[in-house]
């Protein structure tokens, strides 16, 4: 396994086994959502008004996906679709105000990172943080450099 492999595997397990899959599996439970709803709701709730193509994109799922997380958005009142001011063929998720206020409670709860960080000192913390920033930094730019439709999984963007 190669460092990038390496480091990539422990933020995973950090973001995807432990503590903080239970918060979010108790959270889906109690609220009766299922993760792609949630992911769905946490992603709306950065860039409302996507458009639906875009979303499964940002996602990386099929666009028929898509189509039954909005299904089950808009039955719950959560989420409505709207014609794109540009193409009224494509159709813009945006926010009720039920489902922003829906995410900013998950958001509460997400946003609160696993007690094992207190392993690490203000100075480490901040090293983290800004490694991340770096990463993402790296990741928005290779989206973006794809004419903003993303680099599927496993393809090397291009020069």
């Amino acid at each position: 396994m190669g460092m990038a492999e390496d480091a990539f595997d422990r933020l995973r397990r950090v973001a995807f086994e432990g503590e903080h899959m239970e918060r979010m599996a108790a959270l889906g439970v109690r609220m009766k959502l299922s993760p792609g709803v949630i992911k769905t709701l946490m992603r709306l709730a950065r860039a409302d008004g996507i458009s639906m193509g875009d979303m499964a994109r940002g996602i990386g799922c099929d666009p028929s996906y898509i189509t039954a997380l909005v299904d089950d958005l808009d039955e719950r009142g959560l989420a409505r679709r709207e014609p794109a001011p540009y193409d009224r063929r494509v159709k813009i998720i945006a926010l009720t105000d039920a489902g922003r206020e829906l995410a900013a409670e998950i958001d509460a709860v997400v946003s609160v990172p696993p007690a094992a960080f207190a392993a690490l000192a203000q100075p480490e913390l901040r090293q983290l943080r800004d490694l991340l920033d770096k990463v993402l930094a790296a990741s928005d730019e290779r989206r973006s450099g794809a004419g903003g439709h993303g680099v599927p999984v496993g393809v090397a963007a291009s020069p």
